[in-house]
């Protein structure tokens, strides 16, 4: 059995930490705070007006007029002798007012020269244009509105995106998800042990969320840099699935189209079946964040060239932090991987993390805040979500708190998911679940057990002032994961890798 600690060290990716761009990218343009001059610099609520004086000066050309989610749309212009150093060329919902520079998704700087840039389409289920502004006034006053593109559109507004498969309550239930425009029909997944023979389907069931549903600004102010409406978020449960086997599946409906077929093999029962996993924290969408693009790039040829088991993101997803855009930009992200293993998710402060509106927290965490312990410094990380988007797109079994506490077992593994953004003192219903849940693990079928958490127990970094959380984790769940013998503990929140001895108070120890 050593063999497989061995295994899972190797497998494990880790991408930890809470230091990250701040900007704007569904499209995949990544821009940080400290760039300047920036159209980050403008008022979003009232935005940069000016004139559209100089709307025939350029024109831009687009290389498709429809697209499909991920396909690459290339616009062309007609260069300016002297472009502003920040002149750009941003995407907007074709009802934006032109005078609104500042309303935009995404946006790229125009270099000296530059005539083209090349964008992936996220689809956002709504016309889109692309604008370029430039600077008045020897590029030191207003924007004005240069030129714009044709109207670029979804092939298909109700194209299935943001596939994803999560395990459930049993070795035999896999949640299947997806994503629309519309809810008109009952979702469906059509699914078989071939991709010639999608024999077998199930119906699935359909939620949303509105502005109204999240705890605090900016989540809850519509905007194209705060929330847009999310689509219709579709759940399928497959039941009866053998383990260690192969199923191809597709999703979607005879009357809004089918996404591509897809595989995923189920969890194994045996309990000396060797399991893969790939574990990291604090992705979100590339190239906002750095290290996404490469670290999706590795896991998907992982996924592809061996057998892996599930995946787990344990905290801070996708960064959205309030701007709904950035969802679906992460969701499309991950496709490639959560649509072929289970990507199974923790929370972290950036999905939960408010100070008011705690009557809209899905926890149901007392108080307009959650938790917030004079020691811990627990903010509004989240902009506003309160997890409340996170809670209606993901799944987990239901033997916990949802997303936020919970657990499953996958071959001779039992993971545990607990959250360091609510209680974990001795006296909480987080402690005494976990409790009973570490007391009920059978360590003869699964005698691996691993917990994850966002915020970490221990790091080597320095820190100023010093972390009082990760005191106070030492103290009320160090022991009692000593005490059931826990084999490996998962951290994110730091972004950097580290790995310890196995450790109680400090200390190597050999048990």
């Amino acid at each position: 059995m050593r063999s497989l600690v061995v295994l899972l060290v190797l497998s494990i990716i880790v991408v930890g930490g809470d230091r990250h761009l701040n900007g704007n990218g569904p499209f995949g343009k990544g821009h940080g705070m400290g760039d300047e001059p920036s159209p980050h610099a403008c008022n979003r609520r009232t935005g940069i007006r000016s004139s559209l004086k100089n709307l025939n000066f350029m024109y831009i050309n687009v290389s498709a007029t429809f697209y499909s989610s991920n396909d690459q749309i290339t616009i062309t212009w007609t260069p300016t002798l002297a472009p502003c150093i920040d002149d750009f060329v941003g995407i907007y919902f074709v009802e934006i007012d032109p005078l609104d520079a500042c309303g935009y998704f995404d946006y790229e700087f125009v270099k000296k020269d530059q005539s083209s840039t090349l964008w992936q389409m996220t689809n956002l289920r709504r016309k889109l244009e692309f604008r370029y502004y430039s600077r008045d006034y020897t590029c030191s006053g207003n924007y004005s509105l240069i030129a714009k593109s044709p109207v670029v559109e979804p092939l298909n507004y109700n194209e299935p995106t943001h596939i994803h498969l999560a395990y459930g309550d049993r070795i035999d239930l896999i949640y299947v998800s997806y994503l629309t425009n519309s809810s008109e029909y009952i979702p469906q997944c059509q699914y078989g042990l071939s991709p010639l023979s999608l024999s077998l389907r199930e119906n699935g069931t359909t939620t949303t969320y509105t502005a109204s549903d999240m705890c605090e600004e900016k989540a809850n102010i519509w905007g194209p840099q705060t929330f847009i409406h999310p689509g219709y978020m579709h759940t399928i449960l497959l039941e009866d699935l053998r383990p260690s086997t192969t199923y191809f599946y597709r999703v979607g409906t005879d009357q809004h189209g089918w996404s591509q077929i897809y595989s995923f093999t189920n969890r194994p029962a045996n309990k000396d079946e060797s399991i893969n996993l790939i574990a990291y924290g604090d992705l979100g969408l590339s190239p906002v964040e750095l290290g996404a693009k490469s670290t999706i790039n590795r896991v998907t040829s992982r996924i592809i060239s061996t057998n892996v088991t599930c995946l787990l993101h344990i905290g801070d997803i996708s960064y959205a932090r309030g701007i709904g855009a950035l969802w679906d930009g992460f969701m499309t992200q991950i496709q490639p991987i959560s649509a072929r293993v289970p990507y199974m998710v923790g929370i972290g402060n950036h999905e939960y993390d408010h100070v008011t509106g705690g009557d809209k927290d899905p926890s149901g965490a007392s108080g307009p805040g959650g938790f917030r312990p004079k020691w811990g410094n627990y903010g509004s990380d989240s902009g506003g979500e309160c997890a409340v988007p996170m809670v209606r797109r993901f799944h987990s079994p239901s033997n916990g708190n949802g997303l936020f506490w919970y657990s499953f077992d996958v071959g001779p593994i039992h993971i545990i998911y607990y959250s360091t953004e609510h209680d974990f003192r001795r006296q909480s219903d987080q402690y005494q679940w976990i409790e009973e849940d570490l007391r009920s693990v059978n360590r003869s079928r699964t005698p691996w057990l691993i917990v994850g958490s966002h915020r970490h127990m221990y790091t080597s970094e320095s820190e100023y002032p010093i972390d009082l959380i990760k005191l106070m984790l030492q103290l009320y769940l160090e022991p009692l994961f000593y005490k059931y013998h826990v084999d490996v503990n998962l951290y994110a929140h730091r972004h950097s890798y580290e790995r310890s001895c196995p450790m109680f108070q400090h200390k190597c120890v050999d048990d």
